[in-house]
């Protein structure tokens, strides 16, 4: 048995309209920082997250929100920097949302632009091939 992929899907909404708030929201937060005006750089941060939140499947960001949990609860509540240790408790959970959020957008993108790099890529080309050997059953 030979089966081939062909294609990786992890996109959840195609919607036209999600890869421009995503380069929009890239661009108004480069123009709030560039003009030093944090509101315009943060809700343009906040847009350009939406957007690929809602372009990736719910179960990858649920998987990566898991993972950034685990790094943000080590980094910050189990083994805390020396910089970390007189920080109250509340602010360092707080900081291990917060990391779990970036964490979980930014790898988002991530497994976005290699899905979208492997598929115009592997488009022309043969992809990856799997073969499955079926097995028989054993005589005695």
């Amino acid at each position: 048995m030979s089966y081939q992929v062909k294609r990786i899907d992890p996109y959840w909404m195609t919607h036209p309209m999600i890869p421009v708030l995503v380069i929009a929201g890239a661009v108004l937060a480069l123009i709030g920082h560039q003009s030093d005006k944090a509101i315009i750089g943060i809700g343009g941060l906040v847009v350009a997250g939406i957007a690929v939140l809602l372009a990736a499947k719910p179960v990858i960001s649920a998987v990566l929100a898991t993972l950034g949990v685990f790094g943000g609860l080590i980094t910050f509540v189990i083994l805390p920097q020396p910089q970390m240790v007189g920080m109250p408790m509340m602010m360092r959970f707080l900081s291990t949302l917060l990391f779990a959020l970036l964490y979980m957008v930014l790898m988002d993108a991530l497994v976005l632009a290699i899905a979208f790099l492997y598929n115009l890529f592997g488009v022309g080309m043969k992809g990856i091939s799997i073969d499955l050997e079926e097995s028989g059953s054993e005589e005695a």
